[in-house]
């Protein structure tokens, strides 16, 4: 009988402990270790990061687990927050205002991800500081500066524990945990790089220069404070993350290891994500100054890449060379990773075929319907981690996600401008054009649809509505406009 209170007081302590340490939640304890103020046109820093705390015991990462379940499933059983805007516009002005908030602790992508998956900074949000996009001046002065106390709070966490892991969960007012899910990452370290790259000017945050600047960078001077105190973590973040994933035999991922990515419920290994992953970092790593520069190194890298995953009697980029994946002759939507990097170029007449080719497989298997853009054809749920296969199986496979619908449309009208073709203009089009009826009624910017294009919900999940993923929304819309209705 004493059994059923205790179960229940400690689920309540559960729920509560998960709610104040939502930095999001209106009673949370958390608070902001690093934040900035606009100093004579320039973003200065008051750095507190020395009072962070990292809590690594076994207790403090099985809290870390189940506040994150917690916050899963209130978003899909007890609340799904919407736009209540009827403009396309004003849906996405509600979304600046909730994601690009400067006085939350983090930039994450909403609603029930409360903790920092760091790969944001350099993927999902790599378009943060593109100043083309229209923005009045606080809107930018928040994109800047939640972007800037982002990687900043990485930063100070990763400087305790110098290792790569894929998420900071905030558990206490100065507190993190850092949690492994659900394997060594390959893209914590790129996004911090990348990050840094972008506020310091190094990276143009758009894949191309589509138009004039709308305002004017002031992150530069914070983002130099932040490499010159950061120097040492970051090279002992690189060094950790180079000896564990890369095999210098050949030159490519070590073949046998399983890492976390964007597509990070899947079992892959060495997959082609993970390679150009690791070419960016490296070119990163070489540009911010924290490894010696050799060009000759990363030409031979992408060699070997280009040799190990191109398909060329079909057309596309294999998945991983898994043996399931070279049997199987996997196709992966993360292959438009190549675009963000610039490890391919559209407009490059020696690589152009690369794009062409993969567009047409794409066309031809339906995985650009009834938009952009499917991870694959089906769903190959027996790749996904045993949970995640349980929960969502079909997150990693069939179901449509919105950032790399934005990434397809963005070559789309890149192929356009290098091709001249109409089909790449119209496609382009077609998509946006959906989106845009996608994004009215759903009241928000969704983070992935089912295969038939709604919400996409399960049992246990629900899609995010107003996912701060947008800005690769309006990225892509001022890309069509800059090159493919100016014609």
């Amino acid at each position: 009988m004493i059994v059923l209170p205790v179960v229940f007081i400690s689920l309540l302590a559960l729920v509560g402990g998960a709610y104040v340490t939502n930095p999001f939640s209106r009673f949370t304890i958390i608070k902001r270790p690093f934040t900035v103020q606009m100093v004579m046109g320039t973003l200065q820093a008051i750095n507190h990061n020395h009072k962070l705390q990292v809590r690594q015991q076994w207790y403090w990462k099985l809290f870390a687990t189940l506040k994150m379940t917690i916050h899963i499933l209130e978003t899909r059983y007890v609340r799904s927050p919407r736009s209540n805007a009827d403009s396309l516009n004003g849906i996405i002005a509600d979304i600046h205002r909730q994601r690009f908030n400067p006085d939350k602790l983090l930039l994450t992508s909403g609603d029930h991800f409360s903790a920092l998956f760091v790969r944001n900074l350099g993927v999902f949000y790599y378009p943060m500081l593109d100043a083309r996009i229209q923005s009045d001046e606080q809107d930018w002065h928040n994109r800047q500066t939640s972007y800037l106390q982002t990687v900043a709070y990485a930063l100070g966490v990763f400087e305790k524990y110098p290792v790569p892991v894929p998420t900071i969960v905030p558990t206490g007012a100065y507190s993190a945990t850092c949690v492994k899910f659900w394997s060594y990452p390959s893209d914590t370290v790129y996004g911090i790089l990348y990050a840094l790259a972008a506020l310091s000017g190094k990276e143009a945050a758009a894949p191309v220069d589509y138009g004039k600047k709308q305002q004017r960078a002031n992150t530069t001077m914070a983002a130099k404070v932040l490499m010159n105190e950061y120097h040492d973590t970051l090279v002992v973040l690189y060094a950790d993350y180079r000896e564990t994933v890369f095999d210098p035999e050949t030159n490519l991922i070590k073949q046998g290891l399983h890492l976390s990515g964007a597509k990070d419920i899947t079992r892959r290994k060495c997959a082609f994500y993970d390679n150009v992953i690791f070419w960016k970092t490296t070119e990163l790593a070489m540009k911010l100054g924290v490894i010696e520069n050799d060009k000759h190194f990363l030409s031979t890298v992408k060699k070997h890449i280009i040799e190990a995953f191109w398909l060329e009697e079909e057309g596309y980029f294999l998945e991983d060379l898994s043996d399931d994946g070279k049997a199987g002759k996997y196709y992966s939507s993360d292959w438009l990773i190549v675009l963000i990097t610039g490890f391919l170029s559209p407009a490059n007449k020696d690589e152009q075929h690369y794009f062409t080719k993969s567009i047409a497989y794409i066309q031809a298997k339906g995985i650009d319907k009834p938009f952009a853009i499917k991870y694959q054809h089906e769903a190959r749920g027996q790749r996904s981690y045993f949970w995640p296969r349980i929960a969502f199986a079909s997150y990693g496979g069939d179901v449509i996600w919105s950032f790399w619908g934005m990434e397809y449309i963005k070559t789309l009208i890149l192929l356009y401008k290098a091709t001249g073709e109409q089909q790449y203009k119209e496609a382009a089009r077609k998509h946006l054009r959906a989106y845009e009826k996608t994004m009215r009624r759903d009241g928000g910017f969704p983070e992935t649809m089912s295969r038939t294009g709604e919400l996409y919900e399960t049992l246990l999940y629900r899609s995010i509505r107003l996912t701060g993923w947008v800005i690769g929304f309006e990225q892509a819309r001022n890309m069509y406009e800059a090159y493919a209705e100016s014609v």
